[in-house]
């Protein structure tokens, strides 16, 4: 069944396009062409390129600061719509002198609600994955409701999400750890798709 997956996301990849967006910095920007979502991604050092980026393109979603503590990965997960007013604020946090990178799923269409869902399945990923520590940020926000239409596509975009993160270099998280893969997967299980036709 997850080769089945693998195949699927390969072909998803066809359709993604990579930039370097500002000359002369680390930032790369990687784009699904069919849902238009993005991400950005760069070292910390050019968190000041960043802001400017999302400011001029008026992107929100959520992101990840990545780093080391203790000789473990560990991953910072948040969210914003002014994104751009946002990160610099994590400038001044000590507790996050880790991080030396961030990767960025944005899209100019998130609202305030999709960007709550966005980081509470991408926080979910994290906290699972046993080779990650998860900084803990501020608690999930509550009344930002979803309709289940909503979260369906919102699903659906995550798990395209975590396959241009991957494309952008962040090998830590992997599309088929996403909410709807787990459900392709239990709907062939059910199906009764056997293993070694996929």
């Amino acid at each position: 069944m997850r080769a089945l997956l693998h195949a699927i996301l390969h072909l998803f990849r066809l359709a993604t396009l990579m930039s370097c967006p500002v000359a002369g910095t680390s930032l790369r920007l990687v784009t699904d062409r069919l849902s238009g979502q993005q991400v950005l991604a760069a070292d910390w050092e050019d968190l000041g390129h960043v802001c400017a980026w999302l400011h001029r393109n008026k992107r929100s979603g959520a992101y990840l600061l990545i780093g080391q503590r203790d000789g473990r990965r560990r991953v910072r997960v948040g969210e914003g719509v002014k994104l751009w007013k946002r990160l610099p604020d994590h400038r001044s946090d000590q507790s996050l002198a880790f991080v030396d990178e961030i990767y960025l799923l944005v899209s100019r269409g998130y609202n305030k609600s999709a960007t709550v869902y966005l980081q509470e399945q991408l926080s979910e990923i994290v906290q699972a994955e046993v080779r990650l520590d998860w900084h803990k940020g501020c608690k999930h926000l509550a009344d930002f409701p979803l309709s289940l239409e909503d979260r369906k596509t919102l699903d659906f975009g995550l798990l395209l999400g975590l396959n241009l993160l991957n494309a952008a270099g962040l090998r830590l998280l992997k599309p088929e750890q996403s909410r709807l893969a787990g459900q392709v997967v239990a709907l062939l299980t059910q199906a009764g798709v056997r293993r070694d036709t996929i």
